[in-house]
């Protein structure tokens, strides 16, 4: 994206209080595809994996020490339909699931997939600090302070 543009939307929104709120929502959405799409581009080359498989890898991560999960609150955890999560569950190999009842098996990472997902997330962690390395340390807080209100109120 071209400076100019974004300059000219932010002159654009500030003489109209009715757009204001676009100041608020088009940055972060910005910031969220640059982010996004650099990530699924070193995923890909790095790892063979698409941004929805880390998805679902980090989020039976970061969930409980077992890093394990029935489907359900692992679609519960994650933003995506059943129909993508069963799509995910089956292209990730090497998945604990108990044989008893579809309803009540867990999806559990190996230790091999705890390991590829602290690999990315260590490597994920320094490219997002680089990002986010123009903020001061309170802006920092501040943002997730604000961020983590914002989601919450969406839930």
């Amino acid at each position: 994206m071209n400076k100019k543009y974004i300059d000219e939307f932010y002159s654009r929104v500030a003489k109209d209080k009715k757009h204001e709120v676009f100041a608020l929502s088009l940055p972060m959405f910005l910031v969220n595809k640059h982010i996004y799409n650099e990530s699924e581009s070193f995923y890909k080359t790095s790892y063979d994996l698409l941004h929805s498989d880390i998805d679902v890898l980090a989020a039976l991560y970061f969930t409980n020490e077992n890093h394990s999960l029935s489907p359900t609150e692992l679609y519960d955890a994650t933003i995506f339909s059943s129909g993508g999560m069963t799509k995910v569950l089956k292209k990730l190999e090497d998945r604990d699931i108990s044989k008893e009842d579809k309803r009540k098996s867990s999806v559990t990472l190996t230790q091999n997939e705890v390991f590829l997902i602290e690999s990315c997330i260590c490597e994920t962690s320094k490219r997002l600090e680089n990002h986010f390395k123009v903020l001061s340390q309170k802006e920092q807080n501040d943002l997730k302070k604000i961020l983590s209100k914002l989601i919450y109120s969406m839930i």
